[in-house]
């Protein structure tokens, strides 16, 4: 289940929350090598960030915990980057957005409990 981890944002409501929660997930689902189907296939996270200077002014974007498949190929992974990168920038077109991409492989050492109930 990848996890996408928003940084930097300048100070909002809920709704705009929400808003970029929803266009982030639209994004993210434009990808079908990725295999999503919805949100629940995913977790998005606004961390709060501990100094206030500069929020707005550069967005970072990461997008960690994306398994390693054949079908997630560079291409797919950049375009999951760009997609995601270009919705936050048109809901924050004065802010500088990075977006990055990382894999992991459960070889490598991964653990995921059972969904309750």
């Amino acid at each position: 289940m990848p996890v996408i981890k928003v940084w930097c944002l300048p100070k909002g409501d809920e709704a705009d929350f929400n808003k970029l929660h929803q266009e982030i997930v639209r994004a993210v689902l434009s990808v079908p090598e990725l295999g999503l189907r919805d949100e629940k296939d995913m977790t998005c996270l606004f961390p709060p960030d501990l100094m206030q200077y500069g929020l707005g002014d550069e967005i970072i974007v990461e997008i960690s915990a994306l398994y390693e498949k054949p079908e997630r190929t560079a291409e797919v992974r950049q375009c999951l980057a760009t997609r995601v990168g270009e919705a936050v920038k048109r809901l924050y077109p004065q802010a500088l957005v990075e977006c990055s991409v990382a894999t992991v492989n459960p070889a490598q050492g991964y653990w995921l409990s059972k969904a309750p109930g």
